[in-house]
């Protein structure tokens, strides 16, 4: 199973109604529902691949909402609500379980979208949770497309490294998209945050005509990360954006700049970065 090729097959023929304003293709879709615009995206966290076996419950039902608020975060949207879904394995204690949905249940609330509902059901395998998240839109949505040839390229917070502790503990960066989008307005041209690596995850906000040129050496690293891994690593759930004027420096760095191009992502070395990443086989 190839994801990107996978998720471009199904969405080929796919019929959207009128009242979708935004399909597949961003990290959240959005719908009318009478006058009011709504934002849906859903993830999901599987133990054994997102988290160990090992990993406190408490930290396994945080990420697992965090994990789709980030996506929130990377719309500049507000979170209104979450769906919860379990799917476990029979030998798992319901204490395990509670454990879980306690550490979900504190950071929705905490974060502005609280769980109202869910299902639960059996699995001879291992335990998944999905989430959706469900948020209203400020003035404008900050979609993945919209980057502009001279455009700035920017990072909130650092990268790499996530493994040690960052991928459990972060914070989605909804206050700071809120604040980037109150500072920039409509200089703030496309956002996405960082799941499976910024090599990749950069390739998304590049078009046909238009490429990513970073500059590794400003990139902001992590303890203990490297250059490589904070291309690569992924789990950073950092946003990265472009924007025509330069950030407040407290809220982004400036790691490189849009260009003309071919639609990849490279460093200013040359080298093509735009497959480094998690990829979904």
């Amino acid at each position: 199973m190839r994801e990107r090729e996978l998720l471009q097959s199904i969405y080929k023929n796919a019929s959207l109604s009128s009242a979708i304003r935004l399909g597949p293709g961003d990290d959240m879709g959005e719908l009318m529902i009478g006058n009011q615009r709504i934002l849906c995206s859903v993830d999901q966290l599987i133990v054994g691949t997102h988290v160990t076996l090992e990993t406190p419950p408490t930290l396994i039902g945080r990420k697992a909402i965090a994990r789709c608020f980030s996506d929130i975060a990377a719309m500049g949207a507000t979170p209104v609500g979450s769906l919860m879904t379990a799917c476990l394995p029979s030998e798992v204690t319901n204490s395990w379980c509670n454990e879980v949905f306690s550490g979900a249940k504190e950071v929705a609330e905490k974060w502005g979208g609280p769980i109202f509902g869910g299902d639960i059901a059996s699995t001879d395998r291992t335990a998944v949770f999905t989430v959706t998240a469900i948020a209203t839109p400020g003035t404008q949505s900050v979609l993945r497309t919209g980057a502009q040839n001279g455009d700035y390229i920017c990072i909130t917070g650092q990268l790499g490294n996530s493994i040690a502790g960052h991928h459990l503990s972060f914070t989605p960066r909804i206050k700071e998209a809120q604040e980037l989008l109150k500072t920039l307005g409509s200089d703030l041209h496309s956002m996405i945050d960082i799941s499976d690596g910024l090599g990749q995850d950069a390739s998304h906000l590049t078009s046909e005509s238009l490429q990513l040129v970073i500059d590794t050496d400003l990139l902001p690293l992590r303890e203990g990360a490297t250059v490589e891994g904070a291309i690569g690593d992924g789990e950073d759930y950092e946003l990265l954006f472009t924007c025509a004027v330069k950030p407040p420096s407290h809220l982004a760095t400036v790691i490189g700049r849009v260009e003309f191009g071919e639609g990849t992502v490279l460093t200013t070395a040359g080298n093509d970065i735009s497959t480094c990443g998690w990829v979904h086989t």
